[in-house]
């Protein structure tokens, strides 16, 4: 019989299921293909993983784990919550499983958090709705962990009061395996800065795959798993993937999009796609077929002669690093490159320019919504094609994007207005995060205060806001980004 959750999932997440379950049959008929026995880079090669424990294996991403909302008061589609002893309990819902292309296709999970020695006291009591009826009220108590693994915690500046839970299981469509419990450890985290304090929840994936493959005939250690986003299957694009060259331990790929599944990787020479089996248990290294095209920076009609960039794009289901050949990780400058034929975004990108220094990302604002894209479509402009060359050069007209306020936001009076505005390239629609120009320095912020060190000088603008009439209501110095 299936659970009130296993229903809810069905109805909203069928589309990412499906879709994802496509994915992973692919990945599950190669991993059925024999270790290629020809020369490194000639087909195929599948390797096995083991399961592992995230806190033994883990750091960083692997422990960030994905967080929850966390508000004051109820939510409105949960039937039942249990006596509080607290009068101050933390309402929360985590939505896992979230699909890149459909961002609503999730399953949600409803908890709360109590104090059972009264308000002040301290939260020690977790409510999580695994069975997912929507009722908290017969929910067993989740109770702290008397004695957290290594890396369980994390050490953020502000932390207040931190509490590891035991874990809980919600049941996850994991691919052709169906749905299956995924053991997650919740962490609560209370912080303070200034006068405010912050409650943030998070779900943790204790269990990870690792193992050593070979990519080229070059051996690296390798660790699948998830980040702060929890999938149920780990064949998904974005899953966790860190690559670690067996020669050089403790130096994975460091550019953004490089720790992905999606990531396509060169090594002597050749590019390399990866795909997994939904269980995470195996890995298969997939030479690249396709064709190439050039990505190269252009002076677009300027007197300009430096020219180099370094970072990453970003396609639908496929990230890839710009530059020249990694070192420690990470891609040199370089005026031009290789990448295999697609359409892109920039992910993130930093540019020499002349005596200009650009650093760009694809726009995640939109009007009058700050740090929110709302139902704006992906742009992917960066053209990648075998027989013309895709060349950054800034030709196109610059626009201005105000993520706050929004047009129809009103105020009374005496209150604040925050105005947040960011230069963009609405073409591609990318955002200039950075400009600086490397010939000047400087050594305070935007609001003139000594920065206690020197850097290079941000052409940050200067704002004036006017009322219809032309009167100066406010001005300053808006900071890029």
């Amino acid at each position: 019989m299936k659970t009130a959750l296993e229903r809810r999932f069905a109805v909203r997440g069928l589309n990412a299921s499906l879709r994802l379950l496509v994915w992973g049959l692919a990945g599950f008929v190669l991993a059925l293909r024999p270790v290629a026995a020809a020369e490194p880079g000639a087909g195929d090669e599948t390797f096995r993983l083991r399961e592992v424990s995230a806190f033994e294996y883990g750091q960083d991403s692997f422990l960030r784990g994905q967080s929850g909302v966390c508000q004051d008061m109820p939510f409105a589609q949960v039937k039942a919550y249990p006596a509080f002893a607290s009068k101050k309990p933390i309402y929360g819902s985590i939505h896992f499983y979230q699909n890149r292309k459909q961002p609503n296709s999730a399953l949600i999970a409803y908890f709360a958090l109590d104090e059972s020695q009264g308000t002040g006291k301290g939260y020690d009591r977790l409510y999580f709705d695994a069975n997912g009826d929507l009722d908290l009220s017969n929910d067993p108590v989740v109770k702290p962990q008397a004695h957290p693994p290594d890396g369980a915690r994390l050490n953020y500046g502000g932390v207040k009061a931190q509490v590891i839970f035991d874990s809980v299981k919600p049941l996850l469509d994991c691919g052709s395996a169906g749905l299956r419990p995924v053991e997650l450890m919740p962490r609560l985290m209370i912080s303070v800065y200034g006068n405010e304090e912050y409650k943030q929840m998070s779900f943790v994936r204790t269990r990870l795959h690792q193992g050593e493959i070979k990519i080229g005939g070059v051996p690296y250690e390798v660790r699948l798993g998830n980040d702060y986003v929890i999938f149920g299957p780990l064949d998904a694009p974005g899953t966790l993937l860190v690559l670690s060259p067996k020669d050089s331990p403790g130096s994975p790929e460091r550019w953004w999009g490089g720790d992905t599944l999606m990531a396509v990787h060169k090594v002597r020479g050749r590019f390399y796609t990866f795909s997994a089996s939904p269980a995470g248990d195996q890995l298969t290294v997939h030479p690249y077929r396709g064709d190439l095209g050039t990505f190269e920076v252009g002076p677009g009609g300027r007197a300009i002669n430096e020219m180099t960039i370094t970072g990453s794009l970003e396609a639908e289901e496929r990230a890839a690093a710009v530059g020249g050949d990694l070192a420690d990780g990470s891609p040199k400058a370089a005026r031009s490159c290789q990448l295999p034929v697609g359409d892109y975004r920039p992910n993130y990108i930093s540019l020499q320019y002349g005596r200009l220094h650009i650093a760009a990302s694809y726009n995640y604002h939109s009007d009058g919504k700050p740090r929110d894209r709302a139902d704006r479509p992906a742009v992917y402009g960066i053209t990648i094609r075998k027989d013309k060359p895709f060349v950054l050069d800034f030709s196109n007209k610059p626009d201005v994007m105000f993520a706050s306020p929004a047009k129809d936001q009103q105020i009374k009076l005496g209150e604040s207005l925050e105005v947040k505005a960011v230069l963009v390239d609405p073409q591609l629609d990318m955002m200039i995060r950075n400009l600086d120009d490397t010939s000047r320095k400087q050594n305070k912020g935007p609001d003139g205060q000594p920065l206690g060190y020197e850097r290079q000088l941000s052409l940050d603008p200067q704002v004036i806001i006017t009322r219809a009439s032309g009167e100066k209501v406010a001005e300053g110095v808006m900071p890029f980004g």
